[in-house]
Order: C-alpha cells, then sequence, then structure tokens
C-alpha cells in the first residue's frame, strides 16, 4: 500500500515523500526506526483506481546506468556522483524519484534499499542487482551487467514491436475503410439504386440495411463499444483476471508456444544476471519469477521456489512447475551438474531469443498476406454491392 508522509529528515529537512508499507502503523514504526519525525500519513489507496504512479523509461534507467558504472569506476564516491547526475537530469519523475534516493543515502540508507523503496517505479531485478553488488564489494560490474541485460532485453522488445506495426496498420485502414463506406458512401447511392427500381441484389440490400442501422444507431454503438471497453478494463485490472488470461494466451497455438519462449529468455538472463551478482540461488529465482511478464508464468516459477527452500536442486524446482519447456530443464540440469549454469542459462536466453525472432518473422511472413488478402474479398464485396445493381440494369436494356 501507498502513503504520502510529510516528515523530518535525521538532518532537519522537511520533505514530502511517498512510502510503500503494509499497514499505516508497520509504516510509522519503520519510519520512527530510521530517525525520521512523522507529521503527516495519507494513505493513497482511493487514488490507486484513477491515478497509476508513473515508471521510470528503460532508456533512462539504461543511461543512468552507464554514467553511475563510469562514475564509480573512476572512483568518485556514490553520493557525489548522484549529485552530479542530478544536475543534469532532464526526465522529471526520475529526477524527483533520484532526489528522494539521494537524500536517503544520506541518511545512511544502502543504494538497493533506496531504489526498492520507490516500489514500482523500478523493475524489481534492479534494486536486486544493486544488492548482490553491494553483498559482493563490487558494485561497478554488477551494474555493467545489468547494462548487458537492459539492452538485450530492450532489443528483443523492440524487435517484437516493429514486426507487429505493420499489421496493426493494414488492420486500422481495413476498419477506417470499412467505415467510411458503409457511414458515408453508400448512403449518398441509396436514392439512385432505389430509382432503378426493381428488386435490389441480395448483397446491395445486406450493405444499405448495415448503413441504415449504423447511421440509425450510432450514438448506441458509440456508448455501447466505449462501455464494453471500460468494463473490460476494469475486469482486467484484477490480478485474477490478468492471470487468467495469461494462462490462456500460453496455450494458444502459434503465439502461446512464442510467449513461453520469451518468458523463459526473461527468467534465464535475469537469474543468470542476479546469479553472477552473487544474489543466492533462492532469492534469485523470486526476483526472476517477477521480471517474467505472463503472470500465470511467473506465479508457476514463483512456486517452484518452495523446492529450493528445500534444498532440492533448480531443475527440479523448474520440472514443478510444468510450465518450461523441456529443452530449458534440460540445459539448465546440464548447467548444475557441470557447475556453469550462469554461462548456461545466458546460453539458454541466447538460444530462445534466436528461436523466437526465427518464428516472429514467420508469422508475420503469414499475417501480412492474409490482412492484404482479407482486406481486398472486404473491398472486392463492398465493390460488388455497388455495382451489382447497375449490371442488372444494364443486362436487361440490353435484352
Amino acid at each position: 500500500m501507498e502513503f504520502a508522509c510529510k516528515v523530518g529528515m535525521p538532518t532537519g529537512e522537511i520533505v514530502e515523500r511517498t512510502f510503500s508499507a503494509d499497514d499505516e502503523a508497520a509504516l510509522r514504526a519503520d519510519l520512527e526506526q530510521k530517525g525520521f519525525y512523522i507529521f503527516t500519513v495519507r494513505s493513497q489507496a482511493g487514488r490507486e483506481f484513477r491515478f497509476r504512479r508513473p515508471r521510470v523509461k528503460m532508456d533512462t534507467l539504461l543511461m543512468f546506468c552507464q554514467e553511475l558504472a563510469a562514475l564509480l569506476k573512476a572512483g568518485l564516491p556514490l553520493l557525489q556522483g548522484l549529485e552530479i547526475m542530478l544536475e543534469r537530469q532532464a526526465d522529471p519523475t526520475f529526477k524527483r524519484s533520484l532526489t528522494i534516493i539521494r537524500d536517503k543515502i544520506k541518511t545512511g540508507i544502502s543504494l538497493s534499499d533506496a531504489f526498492k523503496a520507490e516500489g514500482d517505479l523500478y523493475p524489481g531485478i534492479w534494486s536486486s542487482t544493486l544488492l548482490a553488488g553491494e553483498r559482493s564489494g563490487n558494485l561497478e560490474a554488477v551494474i555493467r551487467r545489468f547494462i548487458q541485460y537492459l539492452r538485450l532485453t530492450q532489443a528483443m522488445k523492440k524487435k517484437a514491436v516493429s514486426a507487429a506495426v505493420y499489421p496493426l496498420v493494414l488492420l486500422v485502414m481495413m476498419a477506417g475503410l470499412v467505415t467510411l463506406l458503409v457511414v458515408f458512401v453508400m448512403p449518398q447511392f441509396k436514392d439512385f439504386f432505389t430509382g432503378l427500381g426493381g428488386e435490389l441484389p441480395l448483397p446491395t440490400r445486406m450493405m444499405l440495411a448495415l448503413s441504415d442501422f449504423v447511421r440509425g444507431n450510432i450514438l448506441f454503438i458509440i456508448v455501447g463499444v466505449a462501455g464494453a471497453v471500460a468494463a473490460i478494463s476494469a475486469w482486467y485490472r484484477r490480478e485474477e483476471s490478468k492471470l487468467l488470461v495469461d494462462g490462456l494466451l500460453l496455450n494458444v497455438p502459434v503465439i502461446g508456444p512464442m510467449i513461453r519462449m520469451y518468458a523463459t529468455s526473461q527468467l534465464a538472463r535475469t537469474l543468470s544476471t542476479l546469479l553472477a551478482g552473487g544474489l543466492p540461488l533462492l532469492s534469485a529465482l523470486g526476483v526472476a519469477a517477477s521480471s517474467i511478464g505472463n503472470r500465470a508464468m511467473a506465479a508457476a516459477v514463483a512456486g517452484g521456489a518452495s523446492h529450493i527452500r528445500e534444498g532440492r536442486s533448480l531443475t527440479v524446482a523448474l520440472e514443478s512447475t510444468q510450465v518450461v519447456d523441456n529443452l530449458a530443464i534440460e540445459m539448465v540440469k546440464v548447467g548444475e551438474q557441470t557447475g556453469a549454469l550462469g554461462d548456461m542459462l545466458n546460453t539458454l536466453a541466447e538460444f530462445y531469443d534466436q528461436e523466437m525472432e526465427t518464428r516472429l518473422a514467420a508469422v508475420m511472413g503469414l499475417v501480412e498476406p492474409i490482412l492484404l488478402i482479407l482486406m481486398a474479398v472486404i473491398v472486392a464485396c463492398m465493390l460488388l454491392a455497388f455495382y451489382l445493381p447497375m449490371f442488372t440494369v444494364f443486362g436487361t436494356i440490353h435484352n
């Protein structure tokens, strides 16, 4: 739960911040223990539906990590490095958050705890990476591994988005064209078709009926569509709904295996990054599970962590999820047996990235011509509805 608090810093400064805690009593106890003087505490639970806290852009975080690693390598103290980066930070959301983090570090809070307290503003793997770096005493090297992780994940996302742009443009164009013909063009020909006399062909009658229905009920259609979108959005905001949808997506032909591949790649790359930073396997698996985009698969992997807690291997934990492919489990098993789990996880992530890129290209190669053919068929049917009455009249005159 989020709380907006006005607190006095141990240095005497009065600031307003947002803190996360299970309840107000736990928050007050935690703040008092850290030396803060509490003025006001306001719960933001009522605002969560309407105002969602923004997240720091991944490109902004990537640039920050690169600068922080460079400053640490140069031997600059952490607090001084943050001051330098704050001076020329353009992103208002990130600057506000970084100011809070800087103030917390001044009070003796660690960098990982300061970022973790910002909640969903940053990915969970970031604070865990910092914790691993602080524990290993080599923060700069761990941050550089995280930079590589961010670059790879961002590259895969951009490839997926760029592949989907053209089909989406075709769909929008097709919907716009149909709307234009039905709402604006077809009514202009209604009197002309009626004046031709005789019974109109079935396709023309269907088009005219559809046009009359849309034009006569346009307000109800808009309200209905808006209401349906709002209802679906409200339903999808529930965690149970998201879990259900993500679980169904895993079983969709063609798309499901690709989603599973991408989720496994996320899991393997995140786990490798955290293990290389020195984080224990149990903690690393929990963070890696939260980094998976598909919630159904994330919940299954998080549930498998209980096997690690009981002393079993990562292979057993992944087998128990029943959502990770056998190939991935076999590669993890080889990695554990050879003592090269981190390298094997990286190899697994790279393999799935390449496989998913190949499949994505193949699917997009099929989707584009299918959409073009569908668009051509719709336009041809509508043109046929336009010209059939005239063909009928011309045929009658000719006879």
